[in-house]
């Protein structure tokens, strides 16, 4: 699998165009920087096929599991700890076949030169569930609005 030789890959995604690679693989994910035109200080989010596998990465809470159980898979790319990529169950029948069948984590952003516009919808909505409040970094394909009523109802 060209994934696991390290390889960077175009793939369609529920969102946008986006680039994976393995997420252990620090040549691939400095390719997707080169690629991108990407300043290396900002972190790329991870598509991952479960919320155990989120679990595997990053300690989880029981507020930002029940969250992440309402809004996944799907549109929503969730910050769970600081310093690390935002984690997000793509809703998207290929990728999730795709993730399944590496068995692991994949860094994945969209396939656009860094400052573009990227290729396809409207990209995911970027959400900070560190702390008690729920922040909207980039507001995307869900509603913040919808999201911060999911958020205060657990």
């Amino acid at each position: 699998m060209a994934l696991k030789a390290g390889e960077v890959l175009e793939v369609p995604t529920d969102t946008v165009s986006g680039l994976i690679c393995d997420y252990y693989n620090k040549s691939a994910e400095k390719e997707i920087f080169r690629l991108k035109k990407r300043p290396e200080e900002k972190i790329l989010p991870i598509f991952i096929s479960s919320i155990s596998e989120v679990k595997k990465l990053v300690p989880v809470n029981r507020r930002q599991e029940k969250f992440m159980e309402k809004v996944w898979p799907g549109k929503v790319t969730c910050v769970l700890k600081k310093d690390v990529g935002g984690f997000r169950i793509p809703g998207d029948k290929f990728i999730l076949k795709l993730l399944q069948k590496f068995g692991g984590p994949l860094l994945q952003t969209s396939a656009n030169i860094s400052g573009e516009l990227p290729a396809g919808g409207a990209p995911s909505t970027v959400v900070d569930i560190t702390g008690e409040d729920l922040k909207i970094l980039r507001e995307g394909a869900v509603s913040g609005e919808e999201l911060q009523r999911i958020w205060d109802l657990i």
